[in-house]
Parts: structure tokens; sequence; C-alpha cells
């Protein structure tokens, strides 16, 4: 049994601020209370801020052997079907697993403990990604078709991980689609990164949809009145130059998670995927009432929702998957300070189940 006092804990899933103290047990959350822990040797946390692991819901692990190659390059040269990523990819072929496993740890070292990853290269590549990673990352890894057939495919994967519906007929978007409900498992699609594409893709009735950068006032409401789920990459989104997703108005009215995107792009960091995001969204809305909160649930919470995975909450029952922050002084709102003032840096642990990491 492990045991942490004198902690602010964001608890449930509205991350209810509670001075208190957490008890691990087996891996699972045995006890959560306020003030005073009960346990003489629990880790005296000093007012830390102790709230749900991150969940990257977006990224492209494998190109992690070309880190801002092309940087000055828009976005069909850079990740295009023809683009500098997949020429780099094939050069480096050899190098793509150490690269994947680097950026695991990395994962790790930035209080992530579950991703999504739209993985290239087949079955072939989902294995690869498979063997570079370690049992402490929630993986859900989303292959794409390779002259595979899509029911092997599905078998090795949680699902399809479309890069837009632009690049394949109608009917292989159907066989697809079709094979993916038949085995229950996820379909994720890049739309609206680029070019307007929304119908076509909702018409689809995928799990979630990535970026929705340049949708269109049309398009914008039909993605409001799907309900479905979305993924955005607001970082990834800039530095390419392909505009920024209507932040405020998506939170709005669709269940929202953030990632960091492609390896090659964009840094793994959710601190400042959430940091740019509760900015970007309140500068672009000059709206100040923007929540903290729910850029936090994006970045925690949501995701694991969207994926499928049990929540990581900090309530009693749940899998101890939390992370551990030093003390700061003067901070009026924890939520706000996670996402502006704390970095990787700051982070004191990360418990994952039955492991605790870096405790210090």
């Amino acid at each position: 049994m492990t045991s942490f006092k004198n902690a602010i804990l964001l608890c449930g899933e509205e991350l209810e601020a509670v001075k208190g103290y957490v008890v691990v047990e087996d891996g699972r959350i045995k006890e959560v209370g306020e003030g005073r822990c009960p346990i003489k040797r629990a880790t005296d946390l000093k007012r830390g801020i102790v709230f749900p692991a991150f969940t990257n819901a977006h990224t492209h692990l494998g190109d992690a052997v070309a880190q801002d190659l092309g940087v000055y390059e828009g976005v069909e040269k850079r990740v295009g079907p023809k683009g500098l990523k997949f020429s780099v990819l094939k050069a480096k072929k050899r190098e793509l697993s150490s690269g994947m496993r680097w950026a695991a740890r990395e994962l790790l070292d930035y209080g992530t403990t579950a991703f999504c990853d739209f993985r290239e290269g087949g079955i072939e590549g989902v294995e690869l990604l498979r063997s570079s990673l370690n049992n402490l990352l929630d993986a859900v890894i989303l292959g794409r078709p390779n002259d595979d057939d899509i029911h092997a495919l599905l078998k090795v994967c949680h699902g399809i991980g479309i890069s837009g519906i632009a690049n394949y007929s109608l009917n292989e978007m159907k066989d697809i689609t079709s094979a993916v409900k038949k085995e229950g498992k996820l379909l994720g699609i890049h739309v609206a990164e680029v070019e307007e594409d929304v119908e076509a893709a909702v018409k689809l009735k995928p799990s979630f949809m990535v970026h929705l950068t340049n949708p269109g006032e049309d398009g914008l409401q039909v993605i409001q009145e799907s309900n479905i789920p979305l993924v955005l990459c607001p970082r990834a989104n800039a530095v390419l130059g392909a505009g920024m997703p209507r932040i405020k108005e998506l939170m709005e009215s669709n269940l929202v998670a953030l990632g960091t995107d492609n390896v090659m792009i964009n840094s793994l960091n959710m601190f400042r995927e959430m940091e740019f995001a509760f900015k970007i969204a309140r500068g672009l809305s000059r709206d100040p009432t923007i929540s903290g909160r729910d850029v936090l649930r994006a970045a925690t919470l949501n995701g694991r929702k969207i994926l499928g995975l049990d929540s990581n909450a900090i309530e009693e029952g749940k899998e101890a998957n939390f992370i551990i922050l030093g003390r700061r002084k003067y901070l009026y709102d924890p939520i706000v300070a996670i996402m502006h003032r704390y970095e990787a840096g700051d982070i004191r642990g990360i418990v994952k189940g039955e492991h605790i990491l870096r405790l210090r």
C-alpha cells in the first residue's frame, strides 16, 4: 500500500480540487480523502498537485526519426502521400523501431500514460510499433491498409486510422468502414485538415474525427450536429500553416480530446498542447470565460472516453493513473496553473497501477 498526503487532488470527472490524501493498494485507488491523512507513513507532497495522467489522443510515433524535416514546406510537401515524410521513412526503415522506442519514453517523460497512434505500413507497421512499447503505456494502435487483407490487419490492431477520405476510392472506403464495424473496432479519420470534406466523412460515422482545421461554416454546423467525438491538434496545425480549429465552438458541442500529432512536426508535450489550446481559443474567440477545466479534461479524461479506455479519474476503485506535480507558491487556480505555469520538469512522480515513476 502506498499513500500520499498534503496534496491538492483534482478528483472525479469534474476535476474538483480537494485538499487531502490518496491511498493506492494493488495498483488501484483505495481511498481519496479530504484533510488529514490517517496513515502515518504517507508521502508528504507538500501541497503539490495530483491530477489524471495525460492521454495523447493522436500521434504518429513512426515519424520520430525525422523531427522538423522540411519545416518551411507546406502540408502536402511535408506529410502528403508523396511528401518528405514517406520518402524519409522508407530511407530510414531500419531506424523506425529505435525512433518509436525513443518516442514512447518521451511520452512517459511528459506524463502521458495512454495514446492513440495512426500507424502506417499495414500489419508490419503495427507489429513494429507494438514491439517498441513498454507495458506502462496504454496504446491504442490504428493501422492503415497496405495491400494487406483488411480483416487480417484488424486482428492485430484496435481499428483503422485514415489519413483522409480523398486518398481512397468510394468502394475502398465502403470496404474499410464495413470491416471496421463488423469487427467492432475504431475508425479514426483526418477531416478538413486542409480541404473541406466534412459531409463525406460524417456519412461514414467514424468513431472520431481528427483536426477539423478548415471545415467552413456549413461544415462546422455538420460537425456540431453530428455529435461525433473530435481530436484537435492545434500546435501541429499552426506549425504547418494549415489554420486553426474553432476550439471554442467545437468544445461547446462535441466531446473533444487533444493530441500532439506527428512527431516529425511537433513535440509530444501535452503541457504545451494544453497551454496553446487554452490561450488560442480565448484569443480567437475574444472570450476570457473559456474554461481551463474543459481543456484539462480534453488532455486527460476525454481521450480515454473516445478511445474506449477505462477512466483514470481520481476516484476510489479506479486504477491509479496520475501525475504528481511539485508545489508552487501563490497559486489561485491549480487547473490553470497546470496549463501555463507547470512543465514536464515539474513532474515529481507518475503513478501507473503498481508502478511509481520518478518519485522525488
